[in-house]
């Protein structure tokens, strides 16, 4: 009896931006672009639903801010390892697709905006988790993230005030320019033609959907 194949690792996909780009809404119809197409999809998020996952959704919720950039930080790299162990490592070894809104590319940008170590940050991180297939930063203006913003809630959070989006989008350009591996994408056109674009990316890059 010939040796039975290793399955082959799944992959991972990950969208990030700003607040406000529709990386939640994007991330659905990847998704249920890639089940369309066979394949079987787990979807996921950051911050996730560990202890230091929650608490950190309470602080990014807030209107003002009760905690240190570090603080924020080690609450990321606690949360990040336990979703990884529990949901992501296990998703790729079973051959699975893996659709992720944000992971450390996000805690590089907003930790990076307010004075910590870019560098610190994502050496710290990839040493939790594995690196994404395809990262794809989806691209707005702030005064534009903060319009859609407003249009969905009643208040915007302590992490989405103009200067500090404006910062953001800063750092998460300079990571974009430093690392090949993102792929940018403008998000300021109707859903339909950024969720194409998406896809054919996807495709260009994965072979899939």
């Amino acid at each position: 009896m010939p040796p039975e194949r290793p399955t082959p690792r799944g992959r991972l996909i990950v969208l990030e931006g700003i607040d406000g780009t529709g990386k939640t809404t994007l991330a659905a119809r990847l998704a249920a672009a890639l089940r369309d197409a066979g394949k079987r999809v787990v979807e996921t998020r950051e911050p996730w639903t560990s202890r230091a996952g929650m608490e950190l959704r309470r602080v990014l919720a807030a209107k003002e801010r009760t905690t240190s950039g570090e603080q924020e930080l080690e609450l990321f790299h606690a949360d990040r390892a336990e979703h990884v162990a529990a949901v992501v490592a296990p998703a790729l070894a079973r051959g699975d697709w893996v659709v992720q809104d944000r992971t450390y590319w996000s805690t590089a940008a907003y930790q990076g905006a307010r004075g910590i170590a870019v560098a610190r940050i994502l050496e710290r991180s990839r040493a939790i988790a594995p690196a994404p297939d395809l990262t794809v930063l989806l691209e707005l203006s702030p005064e534009r993230a903060l319009e859609r913003i407003a249009a969905h809630r009643a208040a915007a959070s302590s992490f989405e005030r103009l200067e500090d989006l404006r910062a953001v989008a800063r750092v998460y350009g300079e990571l974009a320019a430093a690392h090949a591996e993102i792929a940018r994408l403008d998000v300021d056109r109707p859903l339909d033609a950024v969720e194409r674009d998406l896809a054919a990316l996807c495709r260009a890059r994965l072979g899939s959907p």
